[in-house]
Order: C-alpha cells, then structure tokens, then sequence
C-alpha cells in the first residue's frame, strides 16, 4: 500500500510540475532571445533639474534586485529602454489651521519605450505615472529629507512597476 502511496503522490507532482504554475518573481513572459537589457540615463522634460538620474539608478537597481534580466552595456544588450521624465509635480494636500502646509504628493510621470535589438522593433512602449504622499514640518532641513525620502520611493515603485510590465506583461 506504501508504494502505492508513493507512486501516486510522485505521478501528480510530475503532473503539477509540468502545468504551468510557478512563483511570483520567479518566471517570465519574455521571449526566449531577451535576455539582456541597457538603461541610459533617461531624458529629463520635467521642471526639477537632475532627477532623472536617481530616477534611472532606481530602474537599473529593480531589474537588479529582480534578477530575471541582466543589465549589460547598451552595444551587448537585447533589449535598450529608453525613458524620459516627462514631469514631476509637488502638490500640497493638506494644510493646519494656521495656512501652514503639512503633507504633499511627489508625481513623477515617465515615458519609457523598450527595443528589441535582435528583432531591431518596438517591443514595449508605456507612459507611466506615480506618485508618493509625505508629512511635512517646521524644519525645513526634516522636510527636505521627508521630500527626498518620498522622492526615493516613487523612483522605486516605478521600477517596481516597469520590471512587472517587462517581465509579467502586467
């Protein structure tokens, strides 16, 4: 009855391996020739100048830390994204009763064109946008770092955001 047992239990694991599931983070939709992608410093049309280039250390550290995509030069690679922050906005949310401002949204938006370099053709073109709240205060030194700090989590969620549409297709 054992061995029964087993040879069961190992027919349906063979079974379920083969079937298409697998872990978030761990697969991917990508043709099997993309491999390999390089990210130049995107472009910057926004009014606050030099962000772009903690925007594009933040993509190139997602696909990094995701590891399903290598980030090579822009001659060894598959694929090239080319980005080019389009805006970034500070808005003011909420006041206190003496008209001082005490929380604000950062939206960044970005538009982000991927080639296939084997294929030499468009394989992803997406205009995103993000945003990010924080708390202000008195101290215009803490508030900059609160800023700074907001700014540094919108730069990630949107490469968050771009190795899913990449990779997933979502």
């Amino acid at each position: 009855m054992k061995i029964l047992s087993f040879k069961l239990w190992l027919l349906i694991s063979l079974l379920l391996n083969g079937c298409g599931y697998h872990l978030i983070g761990t697969g991917s939709t990508l043709p099997d020739h993309l491999k390999t992608l390089s990210i130049p410093v995107f472009t910057n049309s926004s009014s606050q100048p030099e962000i772009h280039r903690e925007l594009t250390s933040a993509i190139i550290d997602s696909y990094i830390t995701d590891g399903r995509v290598k980030i090579v030069r822009k001659g060894q690679a598959d694929m090239v994204m080319k980005g080019n922050l389009l805006y970034y906005e500070l808005k003011t949310v909420s006041f206190t009763s003496d008209n001082f401002a005490t929380g604000y949204i950062i939206v960044l938006g970005v538009d982000v064109e991927v080639i296939d370099k084997v294929n030499n053709k468009p394989y992803l073109k997406q205009n995103l946008k993000t945003e990010w709240n924080y708390t202000a205060s008195t101290d215009i030194v803490n508030n900059e770092s609160a800023r700074l700090a907001a700014l540094e989590e919108a730069y990630r969620v949107l490469g968050n955001r771009l190795v899913s549409l990449l990779i997933n297709q979502f």
